[in-house]
């Protein structure tokens, strides 16, 4: 089981490149400031989302896009791995949760927040 979640981590770590470091033009800084900002906040299944109170049709449109390609790299990662898109999204947010930028909001189990 070890070398299979090394494996599924290493694929996540290129997942992260491709939807991090090479979002849509202009994504990753809006993200980033919108991360910063408290407006968009990293969830425990590897996703993001707008957090309660806040609103931003931008934010909300972005928070789309890079759902849509976290989730799609999600699911080709674990059907060549073959285990749930899930899990695939847990070991992603564990990483998230030391590389995101100082101030990122993350959204605990309870429903509430945590500031980096």
């Amino acid at each position: 089981m070890a070398g299979a979640a090394r494996v599924v981590v290493g694929a996540i770590l290129a997942a992260w490149v491709l939807c991090v470091a090479v979002p849509p033009a202009g994504a990753a800084s809006m993200l980033d400031e919108y991360r910063a900002q408290g407006i968009v906040a990293e969830r425990p299944d590897g996703l993001v989302e707008v957090r309660s109170g806040q609103t931003s049709a931008d934010a909300e449109r972005l928070v789309r896009q890079v759902n849509a390609k976290r989730f799609d790299i999600y699911r080709q990662r674990a059907a060549s791995q073959g285990v749930p898109v899930e899990e695939v999204g847990k070991i992603y947010a564990l990483e998230l949760a030391g590389t995101a930028p100082a101030g990122t909001y993350f959204k605990k189990p309870d429903g509430g927040y945590a500031r980096k």
